[in-house]
């Protein structure tokens, strides 16, 4: 670990924050894609409210799922 330290600069817990704040934005970004495209389609009368609601806690615990991964 002391020869990973000095090459990159950085210690191990820094980098485990760098992946982990990467892996929970691109969480964030995708359950926002994921959202965004729903609404689309809901605002268009392409999917039902139903379906909605159903892809939101959906959503929300692939956000929870991916953070408590990470974190």
């Amino acid at each position: 670990m002391d020869a990973f330290e000095t090459g990159s600069g950085m210690t191990g817990d820094e980098l485990y924050l760098l992946i982990a704040g990467v892996g929970c934005a691109l969480a964030l970004l995708a359950a926002c894609w994921i959202l965004l495209s729903v609404y689309r389609g809901f605002v268009k009368n392409r999917v039902d409210g139903d379906v909605l609601s159903i892809v939101a806690w959906r959503t929300l615990l692939l956000i929870l799922l991916f953070f408590w991964v990470f974190l």
